[in-house]
């Protein structure tokens, strides 16, 4: 019989949040990867993101053919014991735009005039961004926002497959998450929490390909586990769906993303 000290443990781990997540993507449809290992280029060594999840979506034309791309989440599951704030800035729509990573794709499906990707991603929609956050759990929200972004480029270098990704940070424990805009402290006691909000960052890693030193600015989302399947919703109507008609624009041309 297990004992009631690790009965206890597994009753207040965290890996029950990590289950929970990956359980929703799975009835969502979604490709899921618990627990993958990715080079991390600051320590020089494995280290092991909580789910990478993916979705193939097929793009066909009757008589011409079939093309499409995968769309992929790299998730940091956190569980909050206390309140966290962030402090929130004015988006600047060249880095969000420059965070939305099409891997494979041409660099120029933004400005394409047959997209509206400009118009409908939330990376750009958003008018405030997340740029630096205040809690007692500090090193902790940084280990996940970097874990995020770390495996992301190390699969993109790595499977270098044809996608869409999205690095984020899948959170429980507290209702929601403080909202400080433009560093306005008079009146904390009336901020309302948001269920979601975006962190901006520049950051910069060692290729894992080439060993080359590079700098991207990457947006991650935060996103409440009660409102993830909303979330997956819309980003797969508003910016999933974007792509997916202008892949099918350009099978009708002859040409592929």
């Amino acid at each position: 019989m297990m004992d009631a000290k690790l009965q206890e443990l597994i009753k207040k781990s965290g890996n029950n949040l990590h289950a929970e997540v990956a359980q929703l993507l799975e009835n969502l449809g979604w490709e899921v990867d618990i627990s993958s290992y990715y080079h991390d280029d600051t320590t020089d060594k494995p280290r092991e993101v909580d789910i990478v999840a993916s979705k193939q979506i097929i793009v066909s034309s009757p008589g011409i053919g079939e093309g499409g791309f995968r769309v992929f989440l790299f998730i940091e599951c956190k569980y909050f014991k206390e309140g966290v704030a962030f402090r929130m800035y004015n988006n600047n729509p060249r880095d969000s735009s420059s965070a939305i990573i099409f891997h494979g794709m041409s660099e120029d499906i933004l400005n394409e005039s047959n997209t509206n990707l400009k118009k409908t991603h939330h990376y750009i929609r958003v008018p405030l961004i997340a740029k630096l956050y205040d809690g007692k759990e500090n090193n902790e929200i940084f280990n996940s926002i970097t874990g995020a972004v770390k495996s992301l480029v190390f699969f993109r270098e790595r499977r270098n497959e044809k996608g869409l990704y999205y690095p984020m940070v899948v959170y429980s424990g507290v209702g929601g998450l403080y909202p400080i805009e433009n560093n306005n402290l008079t009146n904390l006691e009336s901020v309302e929490p948001l269920k979601n909000l975006v962190f901006g960052l520049n950051y910069s890693y060692r290729s894992a390909v080439n060993s080359r030193l590079n700098t991207q600015y990457f947006c991650v989302d935060f996103v409440n586990k009660g409102e993830l399947g909303d979330f997956l919703e819309m980003i797969e109507k508003q910016e999933i769906g974007e792509l997916n008609g202008f892949a099918r624009f350009l099978l009708l041309k002859g040409r592929r993303l």
